[in-house]
């Protein structure tokens, strides 16, 4: 792999930022250890490229300079803007997806979209996307001075999922060699609930699988749901410009 560097600068009204990164890093890196934080704290932050085309944080260096610069270095006009505030009631609408780092990303990967039937919408060096739906499992590395993140494995008390058979999907689950422990099937009021353990590098995880009871499935009001939820499964997750 080169040893080049991407040189990524930021332009703001009244200032210019700038970062080194190796091709596979994201934009978010150069963000992280480009402009200082005094900059960045309490501030909404937009890129675009000169051309005026979108950029984000998760987008990789070298598609990012083959797509807007000259291949080697890019200039990201930067618009740097203090975050709106004001009083008045929000809610918490829905779950929408739960970001962890792994030892082992790659049988993680295999693990989640093999055994547990997750559907794969990213997978790249950066991060990986399993998707039910309208949840999400998003996978990182551990690693050194990585933006948002201490780099450490991450622990749950457990993952839950909903499937439509508990017996088809135990059936499969015992041949799964990932899974390390007996199983535990639980009645609850509203739900049946299938325990087991998954090991990944030095930490093991407890997975839950779900069969909801009759008279006890659908929701009362799908639409507050529907209406703010973003759909992981409609398309692939993240915008690229290579593959």
């Amino acid at each position: 792999m080169t040893d080049e560097k991407i040189s990524v600068r930021f332009r703001t009204d009244n200032a210019e930022y700038s970062c080194d990164l190796k091709h596979w890093d994201i934009i978010h890196d150069a963000i992280h250890h480009g402009i200082p934080e005094d900059v960045r704290e309490g501030q909404r932050m937009v890129l675009r490229a000169e051309n005026g085309e979108d950029v984000y944080p998760d987008m990789f260096a070298i598609e990012v300079a083959r797509g807007y610069g000259d291949g080697q270095s890019v200039t990201l006009q930067t618009t740097i803007e203090p975050i709106g505030s004001s009083p008045g009631p929000w809610r918490n609408i829905a779950f929408d997806h739960l970001a962890i780092t792994v030892e082992d990303r790659q049988a993680a990967y295999e693990f989640f979209t093999g055994v547990l039937k997750m559907q794969e919408m990213r997978h790249d060096p950066h991060l990986t996307v399993l998707t039910t739906g309208p949840t999400s499992l998003f996978l990182f590395d551990t690693g050194e001075d990585v933006p948002l993140s201490d780099g450490k494995p991450s622990r749950w008390h457990h993952l839950g999922f909903v499937v439509d058979s508990l017996d088809h999907a135990y059936h499969d689950l015992k041949q799964a060699s990932e899974l390390v422990s007996d199983f535990t099937l639980l009645e609850r009021q509203e739900r049946w609930s299938l325990y087991g353990h998954y090991r990944n590098g030095d930490v093991t995880f407890m997975i839950q699988l779900s069969e909801i009871r009759d008279g006890w499935t659908g929701l009362d009001n799908a639409a507050q749901y529907t209406d703010h939820l973003f759909d992981y499964s409609a398309q692939r997750y993240g915008k690229r410009l290579e593959e």
